[in-house]
């Protein structure tokens, strides 16, 4: 019986000195707003306006990439101006973008942020009235 003790020792030795096994590398983090979130539905809000009350906007987007854009300037129309069309997503930022308008949007847990120009989110004193909420599913 002794005679097996040596080699098993020494086997147990040489196996404890093995490369330890290989964790395989985490996968990428591909979660999008686009994925994540339940963003098809009607987002509504009132934007400052310069020489109104305010702008009523109503931004329903449909899950196949069509938008319908209701807006109204208080105390200057009775009826909205109501344009449809398509909207893309724009890459790594979960923002979109509405086709023929040029605004975009940054999508977010029952929200819509108006973005600038640049692409940023407003701030200042009024950034909480560029954001749109979700009225409708």
């Amino acid at each position: 019986m002794f005679k097996f003790l040596p080699p098993l020792a020494a086997a147990l030795l040489l196996s404890a000195c093995a490369a330890p096994a290989q964790k395989p590398a985490a996968a990428p983090d591909t979660h999008t707003s686009r994925q994540a979130l339940d963003w098809p539905g009607s987002y509504a809000g009132v934007l400052p306006c310069a020489d109104c009350p305010g702008i009523g906007i109503q931004l329903t987007l449909g899950a196949d990439g069509s938008y319908e854009l209701s807006q109204l300037y208080q105390d200057r129309q009775a009826r909205p101006d109501i344009v449809r069309g398509r909207f893309h997503w724009l890459p790594g930022d979960g923002s979109i973008e509405l086709e023929g308008q040029g605004s975009r949007w940054r999508v977010g847990e029952d929200r819509l942020f108006m973005l600038d120009a640049d692409g940023q989110p407003v701030t200042g004193p009024l950034a909480e009235h560029y954001i749109l909420k979700r009225v409708a599913p």
